[in-house]
């Protein structure tokens, strides 16, 4: 299925195109929390990298079961607030590339009915292994949008930013 191929090529390209637009950011802006209770830049790369387990296992579940509910991702009750800070980023950006080369050569060799698999999810109305490729993909691309505005938004427009947690 060609859709398939671009996705998993999207994905693929992933790891390059989030250090490409973190090499364009200050680095005095990648530790600091710019929008009060939301996460800065260095938060947004780690809980990306963190949140690959999370979508990994739902691919492992639609590959096991017929027709899968997956629960919701609530990114770590009980944690600390500076939780994702203590993390070291290049550790996680090593990983993510990793994880992300990994899945994509996993996925690759799925079969084509795997795509047509269809599952329930209590936030998601159709739900299937083919959109949790998309919704992969957007994460990426969600989290690669609040980089960016966290990153390369003027000084004084903090205000404007929109980002993720």
């Amino acid at each position: 299925m060609k859709i398939i191929e671009d996705l998993l090529s999207c994905l693929e390209k992933s790891p390059k195109i989030l250090l490409s637009l973190l090499d364009q950011i200050p680095e005095h802006r990648i530790k600091v929390r710019r929008k009060k209770e939301k996460w800065s830049i260095h938060e947004q790369v780690c809980h990306l990298v963190e949140a690959q387990d999370v979508l990994i296992s739902r691919f492992k579940q639609f590959e096991r079961e017929e027709s899968p509910t997956i629960k919701p991702y609530v990114p770590g009750p009980g944690r600390s607030d500076d939780h994702y800070q203590k993390l070291d980023l290049r550790e996680n950006l090593e990983a993510f590339k990793r994880i992300r080369f990994d899945m994509v050569e996993w996925l690759s060799s799925m079969p084509e009915d795997f795509w047509n698999k269809k599952g329930f999810h209590d936030g998601f109305s159709p739900y299937g292994s083919k959109i949790l490729l998309t919704h992969t993909l957007n994460v990426d691309y969600a989290h690669f949008f609040s980089i960016e505005q966290l990153g390369l938004t003027k000084e004084g427009l903090e205000a404007e930013i929109l980002t993720l947690p």
